[in-house]
């Protein structure tokens, strides 16, 4: 099954939704609900997972 980009983008704003509530009730960490995130856009690969990966790998070679 292949999802549209209109799809994606719902289910990312939906887990999006889910993640905020959760950090605003207190049960997540700022920082564990921002690693999530991070794993999410990545494992969508849209096209702004795409630039994410990019600064990432940015951020990595700065760092060694």
């Amino acid at each position: 099954m292949k999802l549209t980009q209109g799809e994606i983008l719902f289910l990312i704003a939906f887990s999006a939704l889910i993640v905020v509530m959760l950090v605003r009730s207190g049960e997540v960490k700022f920082w564990q609900a921002f690693i999530a995130g991070l794993l999410g856009f990545c494992l969508a690969l849209t096209p702004l997972g795409t630039t994410l990966l990019w600064l990432i790998s940015l951020v990595v070679h700065a760092v060694h």
